[in-house]
């Protein structure tokens, strides 16, 4: 599913995806509509552009958190039209999957996509987060208690003791 207003970067990004093997993509306008589809219809991915607002909340939040969400462990990628480090920061703060800078290459997005489906990074249930793993390298162990729940990819996700 390709969301955001009709314009150059998600255009390009259909052709992006079709030359990388992709030979169904929806496209949606407005993020609300989006999120019906996804409540009643599985897609593989959503590809999104940067700063959508679907009510008071961001588009990703709102995929990860909506009620009755068929998937909301699905890949969310962040479609971004400049590669600053605090964008991708902000983004995976708020969900992402991974972050698309322009210009995309079908090889970028080809292995991006693949990663996130044969092999998703875990996801971590949080009081003010809920997405995929966002430490990218390893780290030494935390110390402390850790208060995060990791979540299985197939489950049902119960924020009821948030």
């Amino acid at each position: 599913m390709l969301v955001g207003p009709k314009g150059h970067g998600l255009s390009l990004l259909r052709s992006v995806l079709a030359i990388a093997g992709v030979t169904r993509a929806t496209m949606v306008e407005r993020p609300d509509r989006a999120l019906e589809l996804l409540r009643v219809e599985h897609f593989g991915a959503v590809f999104c552009e940067d700063g959508l607002a679907a009510g008071e909340m961001s588009f990703t939040v709102a995929v990860r958190r909506a009620r009755a969400m068929l998937d909301p462990m699905i890949p969310v990628f962040v479609l971004h039209d400049r590669a600053r480090r605090r964008d991708v920061e902000a983004a995976r703060d708020l969900g992402a999957t991974d972050v698309l800078t322009m210009p995309i290459s079908p090889r970028t997005v080809a292995t991006k996509l693949k990663s996130a489906l044969e092999a998703p990074r875990p996801f971590i249930l949080a009081p003010d987060f809920f997405g995929p793993d966002r430490r990218a390298r390893s780290r030494e162990a935390f110390a402390g208690s850790d208060r995060r729940v990791r979540v299985p990819r197939k489950s049902r996700v119960d924020f009821s003791h948030l």
